[in-house]
């Protein structure tokens, strides 16, 4: 028997695992949009709230719990420094093109990334650097989560990819977009 003192418009907790499926489905429409495209923002909302609340914005795919919904963002450093979230929005997420760069010669091995091609440390002569879309998100109850995909050709494997260090400023730049800020601070 349900709970009655709960309203039906309360968001439930949502896992890393759903989380991860709303990133690949960014992952999918960014990359269908085609390279060199600026970075997007996406409030994630659960598509029971969507479909009680506004049920003309989901499509036929409305089976996932988390629904994408892209925001306006000419610029995203000035948009994480002032993003607001209604209470609806259980998660965000930002897409971004970057350069995965070799390791740094003396360094621990890890693959290193910038933002775009015009770092010198991503930018190398013998073709080792390679182009790649990085999505990040995070949930309002803590969860996050970063998944990658390098560029590929045509008739190519597509593979996407995750670590646990992946894009960890942009998660944590997310993260404090659901933080409330401190006051005097």
């Amino acid at each position: 028997m349900p709970d009655s003192t709960t309203p039906p418009t309360t968001p439930r907790g949502f896992s890393t695992d759903e989380l991860g499926s709303a990133l690949s489905e960014i992952l999918d429409h960014v990359d269908a949009a085609g390279w060199g495209q600026t970075p997007a923002v996406f409030a994630l909302v659960p598509t029971e709230v969507l479909a009680e609340q506004a049920p003309d914005v989901l499509g036929d795919d409305a089976d996932s719990p988390l629904t994408p919904i892209e925001q306006e963002c000419p610029d995203l450093d000035a948009f994480l420094a002032s993003a607001i979230w209604p209470d609806a929005v259980v998660g965000a997420a930002v897409a971004i093109e970057i350069v995965v760069a070799p390791p740094a010669p003396g360094g621990d091995g890890t693959p290193r990334y910038v933002a775009d091609g015009t770092d010198s440390a991503a930018s190398n002569s013998d073709g080792a650097s390679k182009p790649a879309r990085l999505v990040a998100g995070v949930l309002r109850g803590g969860q996050d989560l970063a998944i990658m995909r390098l560029r590929h050709q045509s008739g190519e494997e597509i593979e996407t990819l995750t670590h646990p260090q992946l894009g960890t400023e942009l998660r944590v730049a997310l993260a404090g977009t659901f933080t409330p800020d401190e006051p005097g601070a």
